[in-house]
């Protein structure tokens, strides 16, 4: 299995990188809309690309924090589905990954 401190700094490097991204998204649209443009429908393009760029990140936000949670639960790496180990090779290319390829297949 992975080691876990390295893992955990790596998972928590990760969700603080996020965390600066959705910031700047957010100080950008504040930044836009204080600017007084005036194309409609520019402002419309951005805002849905800002929305999915934020969904995501907030998405994988939440999958970090889940495999932070089971790091501590102890139940990291293994397979939600069939209770088997998820390879490790998974695990570093997915670190969030809760289903060997198998199960998620």
């Amino acid at each position: 299995m992975t080691d876990g401190t390295k893992l955990r700094e790596r998972l928590i490097g990760r969700r603080d990188l996020i965390r600066a991204r959705i910031a700047a998204i957010q100080s950008d649209e504040r930044r836009e809309t204080a600017g007084g443009q005036t194309d409609t429908a520019h402002l419309w393009e951005d805002a849905d690309i800002r929305d999915a760029d934020l969904d995501q990140l907030v998405g994988e936000l939440g999958e970090i924090d889940n495999a932070l949670q089971r790091l501590d639960l102890g139940s990291y790496g293994v397979c939600e589905e069939c209770g088997q180990p998820i390879p490790d090779g998974r695990l570093e290319a997915m670190p969030f990954a809760t289903a060997c390829i198998g199960c998620a297949e």
